[in-house]
């Protein structure tokens, strides 16, 4: 059964931790605090991305979307970072703000199961 409150197409977030962690050649609980230090970053991008796309700024979005794209690519989390990188290539152009919405509210989804699972881990 899917969760109500998720955005239509958005998924259960799976963290592998053993394969992400060997894959960046780390321990598992290195990858942990890391994961940590992003989550209380991506939280201030997030009201940063929040406030900057009602306000037209594109470049802050654009900005803001390609750190986090960045971020969760390098954490090998793919379903936020490929959010991240549409957000980025809306914002590049300058249009479909509610689609931007959308995507952002999707992303926050995923944010808030990672805020879930690194909860447990600690």
């Amino acid at each position: 059964m899917s969760d109500p409150a998720a955005p239509e197409g958005a998924k259960k977030l799976v963290i592998d931790v053993g394969l992400n962690s060997q894959s960046l050649h780390i321990s598992p609980e290195i990858y942990v605090r890391i994961l940590q230090k992003a989550v209380q970053q991506t939280s201030k991008d997030l009201q940063d991305l929040g406030g900057a796309l009602p306000l037209n700024d594109y470049e802050k979005v654009k900005a803001i979307s390609h750190k986090l794209k960045g971020d969760y690519d390098n954490l090998r989390i793919t379903e936020m970072s490929s959010i991240a990188k549409e957000i980025n290539k809306l914002a590049a152009v300058g249009q479909d703000k509610e689609r931007s919405a959308d995507l952002i509210n999707e992303f926050s989804h995923y944010f808030d199961q990672l805020k879930s699972f690194v909860g447990q881990q600690s």
